[in-house]
């Protein structure tokens, strides 16, 4: 079995939402493995990491509204 395994940073810039599809694409695309799985993992203890789907924009918007309203 091949394995794979890289690491990007991100800057942030406080709270907010920061999209990472391309550089995991990106990442697995050189990767060269055509077949398996990917795991993403954030090392830091004020972060969390979510999948959603992305193809209705008003999705990040409430996501937004409710972390909003929970803080």
């Amino acid at each position: 079995m091949k394995v794979h395994s890289n690491r990007f940073s991100i800057p942030t810039r406080g709270k907010g939402t920061y999209e990472i599809t391309d550089q995991v694409e990106l990442i697995v695309r050189e990767s060269g493995i055509r077949n398996g799985l990917t795991t993403v993992f954030v090392c830091h203890t004020s972060c969390s990491l979510v999948i959603m789907e992305n193809a209705d924009p008003s999705a990040r918007t409430d996501l937004h509204a409710y972390f909003d309203h929970l803080v």
